[in-house]
């Protein structure tokens, strides 16, 4: 039994760091900036500015990444294509997505590239979610296995744990880890702005794509 306990184990530390790097690692960004600089004299708040940083914020918000594009300088491909098919996968996405929310923080200003707006934004933090998400499955898979009365529902036909036993555990260890030890963070970012082409983008920079993507973006 205790062998059969390390084998499952190891399925499940497996599972989780598949999922980790599934979650963190979905896409790659490959985004091209050119701006022009300047300096822009800013004589009042243009109202374009809030109604674009508020477009892209609000596709963001909802994961239409591709909404999000166009509001963004170059209109990157920001590739968010191969998205969680794993029940697992999917509800840590969905956590994401519905704990996200922003706030302007005061004025948009002048700056050498255009102009900018600090914005923070309240989102989930990931890692607090999966960083205890393997204790929790080795507990859970010990505690299913002692109660369960029909072992065919836990090993197959080679004596090997079922990967669907496997998933069922990770799904509900993760439900727990949302509920219980997830956390929101708070971060303050600067979205900065240039003039082109007739009209304002934003600047698709590092620090703002990780924060409205959970680190999936950067």
């Amino acid at each position: 039994m205790e062998n059969r306990l390390l084998a499952g184990y190891q399925i499940i530390k497996s599972a989780v760091l598949f999922l980790i790097g599934l979650i963190l690692a979905v896409t790659t960004v490959n985004i091209c900036v050119d701006y022009h600089n300047g300096q822009p004299v800013l004589l009042q708040q243009p109202a374009e500015i809030t109604t674009e940083i508020c477009s892209a914020m609000d596709a963001f918000c909802t994961g239409d990444y591709d909404l999000a594009s166009h509001s963004l300088l170059g209109t990157p491909d920001l590739g968010v294509h191969r998205e969680a098919t794993d029940p697992v996968g999917v509800m840590l996405w969905d956590a994401f997505l519905e704990s996200m929310s922003y706030e302007l923080v005061g004025d948009c200003y002048a700056t050498s590239a255009g102009i900018a707006q600090d914005v923070t934004v309240i989102c989930l933090d990931i890692s607090s979610a999966t960083a205890g998400l393997e204790d929790r499955a080795k507990v859970l898979m010990a505690q299913q296995v002692d109660e369960a009365e029909d072992m065919s529902e836990i090993y197959d036909e080679d004596n090997e744990y079922r990967e669907d036993f496997v998933m069922s555990v990770l799904y509900d260890a993760t439900r727990a880890a949302l509920k219980e030890d997830a956390r929101l963070t708070t971060t303050t970012i600067t979205i900065n702005l240039t003039y082109q082409d007739g009209q304002w983008w934003i600047i698709p920079e590092k620090g703002l794509l990780e924060v409205v993507s959970g680190g999936v973006l950067s």
